[in-house]
């Protein structure tokens, strides 16, 4: 698993990393549902993050460029850590809107750890270093969730904020004592300002980059819409409680797990990259058709096996082939506006869901994400050039 020793360190600190943020993720909207606010009003708030996250991972991405990845991946965790503290101690609305906002004006941390899987590793192996990434996701929502749910329904709402806040410290702790600085050579400059962005918006002539980050668009709104969601969803439409939905997500985690830890690296070496990114935006959209039927554990059970797989395959596949597009002195900058469309799509995706479930019907969730999976499917088919394990070539236009 760990043949590229330079990949142990940011594994655990993006573990821990991750392991505080899926505590608090599905339990947003409880934190919310504690002030009688509306659908529409949950997707709001829960888009607060994200909207300070849109405009601060591309800077973040191309600081690191200029400045390293373990200090701007520090300060990402320290900003992390403070966003709990205040999550904890809220006793209003005001209160969650500000920790949010501080959480999602430091959040680069995926940004930056990708970016130095990308430093430390061949582009031959770098689809395989960026499913480790995958894997601490799965680990972080097979504990986080699990955790969360039990904490807030034995001791109240402060008590998961306090041990996301614990083990943000703790990630902070190793990335100073054990996260080494990638020695590898990169271009000491920032474009700051508007020169930022209109940079940004220059790595869209680059063809098969521009329909990679359409299909990251695709991929990630639909999975925006989920992960925002579920837990009300589920609340309203299945009856589950906190606690059930802990455990739910924890078995999204464990699949998510086998999928990334032990099958995409073969998968990769059979198929290629480009089949395995179709394959898993086939399996994105039967998950999230089955999520619009399912009405039992055992139905959501079987679903699960489909929605993780076509999630955790898209999401390594992309990175690994936007990573291997971008230019090798900005793939900081490059993985940073990777990460921006994210976050918008996480602004886009709790404002949708809340308008679904609030206006129409919480079913719709999964009627839309499977849609917006078919679009993505749609242009895969698109990219001009066959990606296996080789630096493609530029094409501008």
């Amino acid at each position: 698993m760990f043949k590229n020793k330079a990949l142990i360190p940011i594994f655990i600190v993006v573990l821990v990393d991750l392991l505080g943020f899926s505590i608090i993720l599905p339990l947003l909207p409880f934190y919310a549902l504690q002030f009688n606010l509306s659908p529409e009003m949950i997707g709001l708030l829960t888009s607060v993050y994200s909207v300070c996250q849109f405009v601060a991972a591309p800077l973040l991405g191309s600081l690191s460029d200029r400045y390293g990845r373990r200090p701007v991946l520090i300060y990402s965790q320290i900003g992390s850590m403070v966003g709990f503290i205040l999550l904890g101690m809220a006793t209003s609305v005001w209160g969650i809107i500000l920790s949010r906002f501080v959480d999602g004006i430091s959040g680069g941390n995926i940004t930056i750890a990708s970016a130095y899987v990308a430093d430390v590793t061949e582009p031959k192996d770098r689809a395989s270093a960026m499913g480790l990434i995958g894997v601490a996701f799965g680990m972080g929502f097979l504990f986080g969730p699990l955790l969360g749910g039990e904490l807030y329904a034995r001791w109240g709402a402060p008590a998961p904020a306090i041990a996301a806040a614990s083990l943000s410290l703790l990630s902070i702790i190793l990335s100073i004592v054990y996260l080494k600085e990638p020695t590898v050579h990169r271009v000491a400059e920032t474009k700051r300002g508007l020169g930022l962005y209109k940079e940004a918006i220059n790595y869209f002539r680059i063809r098969d980059l521009r329909t990679m980050l359409l299909i990251f668009f695709f991929f990630a709104l639909p999975f925006s819409l989920y992960v925002s969601m579920f837990s009300l969803f589920a609340h309203i439409e299945l009856k589950f409680s906190e606690r059930e939905v802990g455990y739910f997500l924890a078995y999204i985690g464990f699949l998510g797990i086998i999928w990334q830890g032990g099958v995409i690296r073969p998968l990769v070496k059979k198929y290629g990259e480009s089949s395995l990114l179709k394959f898993g935006l086939m399996g994105m959209i039967i998950g999230f058709i089955g999520i619009a039927l399912a009405r039992s554990w055992v139905e959501l059970a079987v679903v699960a096996v489909f929605f993780s797989f076509g999630t955790g395959v898209t999401r390594v596949v992309l990175s690994s082939l936007v990573s291997q597009i971008a230019p090798p002195d900005k793939k900081g900058g490059v993985i940073g506006v990777s990460t921006s469309i994210e976050s918008f799509t996480r602004i886009l995706g709790p404002i949708l869901g809340g308008w679904i479930i609030g206006s129409i019907h919480p079913d719709f969730i999964g009627w839309a994400g499977a849609a917006m999976a078919a679009i993505g499917l749609w242009l895969a088919f698109r990219v001009q050039k066959n990606f296996k394990t080789l630096e493609p070539e530029l094409i501008i236009d």
